[in-house]
């Protein structure tokens, strides 16, 4: 099948799960499909593409990254979407240049099926009678009303939702424009479902390159807790911050010495000054294996999301016992006090990662289960035969839109 895949990034590296996601479908397209691609980056991300993934680089288009996006412009971004009475979504999404590189691409080719890589890219004109696919990683607006919700800062909580309500209807019309939507999660599907009823949606999980993401020699050191993402990102910034105000100081009463590393990109200064001994805020590393080796129990304390969460099952997949709230989970089919334990308030969060600390048995057998849970569920072999399931399924029948409901 012949693919235009519109994608807002390089995911190469993959340092970060919306880029783990679109580098692994991109991966398995490139090595199944005639596959084009058009994304923002730099000749040289085409380059590393053809390196990482095989995809030849004569076969990519890198359109320089929107101005806007960059932390230098996005307050005056902000500004400009509130003069127009617009998303900030919308703004930074609407590129002239990606346009002109979608358009001459399209013209050039005929594709079966163009597929873009979350909402974002769904901004344009598509000029085609080719198939179009969304792969929705997160319902983008559902994130910024949980954080409408949840935080308490004044100005973050009123741009949150004025950032839902501008960018709602957008997102609901790019979901109607499609021929089929791939979802994360069931609840995401679910979500969408009463104001996209005739689109066809597909679960198409996030996954975990388990060959990877396994176990080394070595053991992990006692009484150490690890959390890992890009803290950059307000849920994961939030989720810890929380965890290490509210949650940990609980943990320290009852085990002496227990230490948390915070492992990830760019964290903001917020959570830089709550380093200390005991506390080890790493910034960004090239690998974060060697930090959930050491872990005794890895701790996914959000409160604020969309999707799923990669990290859970690259912890799973490196044998490591979790601690979860019932959102830093979501869309992943855990089971709670097998293959990891849930809590969704301060104490319960405590008690459960104590007593993980305690019980070595206990911490060995969740692993395990929790390691072949990933392999037989969530692997990105077994995720992409479910992307090919969809493709199928949208080919056989190629009705109009509205006619189909999967």
């Amino acid at each position: 099948m012949k693919i235009l895949n519109l994608i807002p990034y390089c995911p190469v590296p993959p340092t970060f799960g919306g880029g783990l996601r679109v580098y692994h479908l991109l991966r398995w397209m490139t090595r199944h499909h005639d596959v084009r691609v058009l994304g923002y980056g730099t000749p040289e991300d085409a380059l590393r593409m053809e390196e990482e993934l095989g995809h030849p680089a004569e076969r990519t288009s890198m359109i320089p990254e929107p101005r806007l996006l960059s932390d230098r412009w996005k307050r005056l971004g902000q500004l400009y979407a509130f003069a127009r009475n617009t998303s900030f979504t919308e703004v930074t999404s609407r590129n002239r240049a990606m346009q002109a590189a979608l358009d001459q691409a399209l013209d050039q080719e005929p594709f079966d099926l163009v597929q873009i890589a979350y909402p974002v890219m769904g901004y344009f004109d598509f000029n085609t009678d080719a198939l179009r696919v969304l792969d929705a990683a997160n319902v983008e607006y559902d994130i910024h009303r949980r954080v409408a919700q949840s935080t308490e800062g004044f100005v973050r909580k009123w741009w949150a939702e004025y950032e839902y309500r501008k960018l709602y209807p957008q997102e609901i019309a790019i979901c109607r424009e499609q021929d089929a939507i791939f979802l994360t999660s069931k609840r995401d599907k679910e979500l969408l479902e009463p104001d996209v009823p005739g689109v066809p949606k597909f679960v198409v999980p996030n996954g975990v390159d388990t060959e990877y993401f396994q176990l080394p020699e070595g053991s992990s050191e006692e009484n150490t807790l690890v959390f890992t993402g890009a803290i950059n990102y307000f849920p994961n910034a939030e989720g810890i911050e929380y965890f290490i105000k509210e949650i940990f100081p609980l943990i320290q009463q009852r085990v002496p010495g227990v230490r948390l590393y915070v492992v990830g990109n760019a964290p903001p200064e917020s959570v830089r000054r709550l380093a200390s001994p005991d506390i080890i805020v790493t910034g960004y590393v090239p690998d974060v294996r060697p930090y959930v080796q050491r872990a005794s129990v890895y701790v996914v304390p959000l409160r604020i999301g969309g999707g799923t969460r990669l990290k859970v099952l690259e912890a799973m997949s490196m044998r490591r016992p979790i601690v979860t709230t019932s959102i830093g989970c979501e869309g992943i089919d855990v089971q709670e006090g097998e293959t990891a334990f849930i809590a969704d308030d301060p104490a319960a969060f405590a008690d459960a990662t104590v007593r993980l600390l305690a019980d070595r048995r206990l911490r060995q057998s969740m692993a395990d289960r929790g390691r072949s849970f990933a392999r037989e569920r969530y692997d990105w072999s077994v995720v992409c035969a479910k992307l090919e399931d969809g493709y199928a399924a949208i080919s056989r029948t190629a009705m109009p839109k509205g006619v189909v409901n999967a």
